[in-house]
């Protein structure tokens, strides 16, 4: 199982079980996960969840041994763990979720479930569509807000967007240091070995889950 995640460094150091899935991690679940049905918004929800069906695009647990996962195919999967050990999540931010602020959002709410401190907080987020190969036109740039994040395209009325960028800036934001932000992975849409892109029309998608520790 080794091959079909990624693993953050960070979160190694933190001794936190979690993975970033790779092509075929959807059929590689490792052990029992928490999902709810991804809706691109913005709500966070407390696992283990009062019913299958759930909707939502953030997991959270303190639960101890419990794992938390979202599924992506370009979007930007986000694992937040509480540094103190007190709290994991797991986040889908795609443009939707991302112009709604899906990960300062996530960071608030824990912050007042847990009574924790932003600055404690760790982020990593995974493998998604670079701003090399995401296109979008106007009315996305508009939903957006911040302009900071856009490049030029090569035609008129589009722009490529850097989701890790609007990510990035969100959880800065909400309090967490520079030091606590970090990317693992690639651009899925350039690395058809390696990942599931939508852009690219293929099929499934990638899992990528945080785990609870038991102790």
């Amino acid at each position: 199982m080794s091959g079909t995640f990624e693993r953050s460094p960070a979160l190694e150091a933190l001794g936190i079980d979690h993975g970033f899935g790779l092509r075929g991690s959807d059929r590689a679940a490792p052990g029992r996960v928490h999902r709810a049905r991804q809706v691109h918004g913005r709500e966070l929800r407390r696992a283990p969840l009062e019913s299958p069906g759930v909707e939502a695009d953030a997991l959270w647990t303190d639960a101890p041994g419990e794992a938390v996962c979202v599924a992506t195919a370009d979007c930007v999967p986000i694992l937040l763990v509480d540094s103190r050990r007190r709290a994991v999540a797991a986040l889908h931010a795609g443009w939707r979720g991302t112009a709604a602020c899906i990960a300062a959002h996530a960071v608030a709410r824990l912050g007042d479930e847990l009574g924790a401190d932003p600055a404690d907080f760790v982020a990593a987020l995974g493998p998604h569509i670079g701003v090399c190969c995401y296109e979008v036109d106007e009315p996305v740039r508009e939903a957006m807000g911040d302009p900071r994040s856009f490049r030029a395209a090569g035609r008129s009325g589009h722009y490529m967007l850097d989701l890790f960028d609007c990510n990035r800036r969100q959880l800065l934001f909400a309090g967490l240091p520079p030091a606590n932000v970090h990317r693992v992975g690639g651009c899925t849409a350039c690395d058809p070995g390696r990942y599931v892109s939508y852009r690219r029309r293929d099929a499934g998608r990638m899992l990528h889950y945080v785990r609870m520790p038991s102790t």
